[in-house]
């Protein structure tokens, strides 16, 4: 194996992607590689202490909403890629190490600094839209090969010309698995950083057209999307939705969601392997997402009910008719399961993708 590995992420906040990341810089410790972390100051460098060196660069997120602030915005994100990169192409240099991009908004930082090699794209990101393929083709000339966690989310990729490979993701399998009854009333939720782009909205819809059912909201707001968590909270005290929407900020995700009777995953932008869904789905917990990207890769031929992007009246009746037959929900829990004990087993998979990483 290649003696030391700099992964590169452009946000110091910690979501999927990042746990991911994580897990792969710990087996690549543990394998016996030198860990470096090229990343902004934030919960991400907390979490890897112990893990690997952080080297600290400036953050390479684009903010500022339109406008003046878009233009100013864009040119300190620019310069940013060029202090980032030249700070990883010397740490490259001086230690001969392989660079691995965890995320799609630091891969110029590749190109503007030179370095040595390129890098590899690990893609959590399934593009759909301009600004994304903007800066892939940005960065395009300094990125090596790309490893996809999806097939959905190879495609666009490859159609830029980059060569790409897919190595699935996995979840720890647990023994003890929910158990799948008549709910009275029914409990539904959803997981992860509450973010417009994952689809609170849209639930908050469906579940204002399905009486009697109760909604968990679990998860915290990325910096910057406080009002957004702000909003739900307003239109979860509306009349239709009093009383029935609990918001249990930051949890232990399994112990959270297997007390649920569905797992929704409402995204309106197509994800690359929610971990979330795969969690679920470890647990026997019957899920509903959105029939795109590489959900719809998890919950195919059964695995899992798939409903159309940002439509509440048809996620309101799949929740209605799931709650109300539970046959259904036993099908998809056995089924979900069982495709995460086949597919995507953490043991097997993450070996297989730290290799697929660091090959040449």
């Amino acid at each position: 194996m290649i003696r030391t590995l700099i992964f590169v992420s452009h946000t110091g906040e910690v979501s999927g992607a990042e746990l991911v990341m994580i897990q792969v810089m710990q087996l690549a410790k543990e394998s016996g590689a030198t860990v470096i972390l090229a990343c902004p100051e934030g919960p991400l460098t907390r979490r890897v202490t112990g893990i690997c060196e952080v080297l600290p660069i400036p953050s390479l997120a684009l903010k500022g909403e339109g406008g003046i602030n878009r233009i100013l915005a864009i040119a300190t994100v620019v310069k940013n890629w060029r202090i980032a990169g030249r700070m990883i192409a010397s740490r490259t240099r001086s230690e001969n190490a392989r660079v691995i991009v965890n995320s799609l908004f630091a891969l110029p930082a590749i190109r503007f600094g030179r370095v040595d090699g390129g890098a590899t794209w690990l893609i959590h990101d399934t593009l759909s839209n301009t600004k994304q393929r903007t800066v892939v083709r940005i960065a395009k000339p300094s990125i090596r090969r790309a490893v996809s966690v999806s097939g959905p989310t190879a495609i666009p990729v490859r159609a830029l010309g980059i060569p790409t490979t897919i190595s699935r993701l996995g979840v720890a399998v647990p023994d003890e698995i929910a158990v799948v009854q008549s709910p009275a009333p029914g409990i539904v939720g959803i997981i992860g950083s509450i973010t417009l782009w994952k689809g609170h909205t849209v639930l908050l819809e469906a579940i204002a057209r399905t009486p009697d059912v109760l909604l968990e909201i679990a998860g915290v707001p990325f910096p910057g999307d406080e009002p957004y968590a702000e909003a739900l909270q307003q239109r979860s005290e509306e009349p239709d939705l009093r009383g029935r929407v609990r918001f249990l900020g930051y949890v232990d995700s399994l112990s959270t969601v297997r007390n649920w009777d569905l797992a929704i995953s409402a995204s309106t932008s197509p994800e690359a392997s929610p971990l979330v869904v795969l969690e679920a789905m470890s647990l026997g917990v019957p899920v509903i997402g959105t029939d795109h990207g590489g959900t719809s890769e998890l919950l195919e031929d059964g695995a899992g009910s798939l409903v159309a992007v940002d439509d509440p009246a048809q996620l309101a009746a799949e929740i209605a008719r799931l709650l109300n037959d539970e046959c259904a929900r036993s099908t998809f829990a056995r089924a979900g399961r069982k495709r995460v004990v086949e597919r995507y087993d953490i043991r097997k998979n993450l070996p297989v993708l730290l290799e697929e990483l660091v090959r040449d």
